[in-house]
């Protein structure tokens, strides 16, 4: 009787925690669709907020793609195209950077996974401590140096910067990723006369597929949710992206929350879409860790 009651309180209290979490995961996400179908009088309504709007309304949705108010700082051109513009550009530097860091990183993965030379273990340690470094430390440099060779304001200087930045990690999945491939079939397939390149692209990397699609997921959403580097290095729409267009919703004298959260809810879309889309791949790379061990 005793052991049942111990793993009734542990289930109690597991499922608990996973509810608390769930609530703390998803209680943003409704906020800002809730605000973004409010009105502005039930959005700023005191002494609390309206969790079900009592008048639910698509206008902000109309106004941000349409005729809605201007950015602060955003000069002559209406909201729709500085959305626009910071979708592109977040779109075109995403997946920039998650396509070149997928691929340098199954190239560095398999040299630090199956190749020996000098300094290879002082080469990744160093790249390793990329990861920890925080970018403020090296921002003074960075901007000096990137203000010399003309990549200020530029799509190609955000990609060099956010790519430099998602690479560690990258390079850190996929050599493990490979390191854990049995060295066998690359043996059997070099028997069979393929070359070092035609192994690495037609035996390892359908093999580590799952892992290059976990590398590619999170280049791209770290790259999608990037503030401080955009915000620092572009200074107009040519390169600004999303993240940083919709903090031009403040103002200097208010901020239109309505409208940002509407804003808010499209740039939540192709993150989600992506997630949903490789979601097979990182479910079946689990699934053969789990039969692996």
């Amino acid at each position: 009787m005793k052991t049942i009651m111990k793993k009734s309180v542990r289930y109690l209290l597991l499922y608990t925690g996973a509810f608390v979490a769930l609530i703390w995961a998803l209680a943003p996400i409704y906020w800002i669709i809730v605000s973004s179908i409010s009105t502005r009088t039930e959005l700023l309504s005191k002494p609390y907020k309206h969790w079900i709007p009592t008048h639910p309304t698509l206008q902000n949705f109309i106004d941000v793609f349409t005729t809605g108010q201007k950015y602060r700082a955003g000069g002559t051109l209406p909201t729709s195209e500085l959305l626009i513009s910071g979708l592109r550009n977040s779109m075109v530097i995403s997946v920039s950077v998650a396509v070149l860091v997928t691929i340098v990183a199954l190239l560095a993965g398999y040299v630090f996974a199956r190749m020996k030379f000098q300094l290879k273990d002082p080469v990744f340690f160093y790249i390793m401590l990329l990861m920890p470094l925080p970018i403020w430390v090296s921002l003074v440099s960075l901007y000096f140096m990137m203000t010399r060779l003309g990549l200020t304001d530029s799509n190609l200087g955000l990609i060099l910067i956010l790519g430099t930045m998602a690479l560690p990690l990258a390079v850190l999945l996929m050599a493990t990723f490979i390191r854990d491939l049995p060295y066998e079939i690359e043996e059997a397939a070099f028997i069979d006369g393929a070359s070092r390149w035609q192994t690495l692209w037609l035996v390892i990397f359908p093999l580590v597929l799952p892992g290059a699609s976990s590398a590619f997921l999170v280049s791209f959403l770290n790259t999608w949710n990037a503030y401080m580097i955009p915000m620092i290095f572009s200074n107009t729409e040519k390169s600004q992206t999303i993240t940083v267009v919709l903090s031009l919703f403040i103002g200097q004298y208010e901020v239109a929350w309505e409208q940002m959260a509407a804003a808010t809810v499209f740039v939540m879309i192709p993150p989600i879409l992506l997630a949903l889309f490789f979601q097979r791949y990182l479910v079946r790379g689990l699934s053969m860790g789990a039969v692996k061990g």
